[in-house]
């Protein structure tokens, strides 16, 4: 058997040229798909540059729903067959509870994941 090498930066560079070799045909092979690709659906005319809106509209005004939304409250707990009297309270939460929930939530199920 002819020498053998043991010299770890000679292995590491050898690795990584073929690596990066390997990974750059790939890469040439890709943009050559990308190129010849007979599902890619091609525009027969270049698109029109879209005309600018003349005005920008104002934004909506805020709107309290909150009738609505017990409404909707309401008919979800007669749907499930709960009566007035089971329900004790119920009131809207604002948004940031809810990312705050989110995050504690994310934080108990990733120590679990240990």
């Amino acid at each position: 058997m002819g020498p053998v090498t043991t010299n770890p930066w000679l292995i590491a560079l050898i690795n990584m040229t073929i690596v990066f070799s390997v990974l750059a045909s790939l890469g040439v092979l890709i943009m050559l798909i990308k190129m010849c690709d007979p599902t890619q659906k091609k525009s027969s005319s270049p698109a029109a540059p879209a005309a600018a809106p003349a005005a920008v509209a104002a934004a909506p005004a805020a709107v309290d729903n909150s009738q609505e939304i017990a409404a909707v409250i309401a008919a979800a707990c007669a749907a499930t067959g709960c009566s007035s009297e089971q329900v004790a309270c119920v009131r809207l939460a604002p948004n940031a509870a809810w990312a705050v929930n989110a995050r504690v939530d994310a934080l108990n199920s990733r120590k679990e994941c240990f």
